[in-house]
């Protein structure tokens, strides 16, 4: 494969590699800070907002990414590298050694990697659901949260929201055909109609944390980095408008990504 579609092949893979706290691709967050690719070799630097990003988070990004890129049929060598984090030495050896989470951490990984992808995927699909229900209680006035219980997949309007709540039903294994309920459980299971306004409240508020945080890392990376502001793609809110936030001040950071314990996932 010539060097540049072998990079363009590698970019689009890196489009899949999401942040598991802020549900973005990294590459729409500014984290990929070089990318080169020739004769089958694949390099990829990523940059976080703070050197005490949450190191599961970033093992998370890291081994994902190299999985992406591995995949890629043309790809004979893969190198993911993490810089200036407090923990980019131990993470870049585990991961140049194949050696998994568990491998990398040690005894600090009480976790499985496959349980900390449940916890986000599971945030990301209630978030999901919010923005979906919440658009189309503004399109359509009459309706009553009580009776969001009667919607199912089939009556949200074709858009992101919807095509990203499928997204994020798939990953949990729900049902994604029309005649599904669009408000349930992580479980696919609905909710009484006198429990509906209190969860989807509750969904609300995930959803504002995930895009708080989100507002918040990009700012914190611009002000750590400040040429990633060119590779930040513009986010979008949850009427299609674009949105963005200032940079942070140094020395502060967003609730998940501020932390360096490795189990800090609630």
């Amino acid at each position: 494969m010539r060097a540049a579609h072998l990079r363009a092949a590698a970019r689009a893979a890196l489009d899949t590699v999401y942040d598991p706290e802020l549900d973005e691709p990294i590459t729409d967050l500014g984290f990929v800070r070089s990318l080169t690719a020739d004769d089958g070799r694949i390099t990829v630097r990523l940059r976080l907002p703070t050197s005490f990003c949450s190191p599961n988070f970033a093992y998370l990004m890291a081994s994902d990414a190299k999985d992406a890129l591995t995949a890629l049929p043309g790809a004979r060598e893969v190198t993911v590298l993490l810089d200036d984090h407090h923990d980019s030495d131990l993470i870049n050896r585990g991961l140049a050694a194949d050696a998994g989470y568990r491998g990398t951490f040690g005894h600090e990984a009480e976790r499985d990697l496959e349980e900390l992808r449940e916890v986000f995927r599971r945030k990301a699909h209630t978030a999901a659901m919010e923005r979906a229900l919440t658009a189309l209680l503004r399109a359509r006035p009459g309706l009553a949260e009580e009776r969001l219980g009667e919607v199912v997949l089939g009556d949200l309007p074709d858009t992101a929201a919807t095509r990203a709540l499928l997204r994020r039903r798939a990953a949990l294994g729900l049902g994604t055909a029309r005649a599904d309920p669009a408000l349930v459980d992580d479980e696919g299971r609905p909710f009484p109609p006198g429990e509906i306004p209190l969860r989807l409240r509750f969904a609300r508020s995930v959803r504002i944390s995930i895009d708080g945080n989100a507002h918040f890392c990009r700012g914190l990376l611009r002000t750590r980095y400040p040429d990633s502001a060119a590779d930040q793609a513009p986010r979008s809110g949850d009427e299609g408008h674009p949105v963005d936030a200032a940079p942070a001040a140094h020395g502060t950071a967003p609730a998940g990504h501020s932390t360096t314990t490795r189990e800090n996932i609630a």
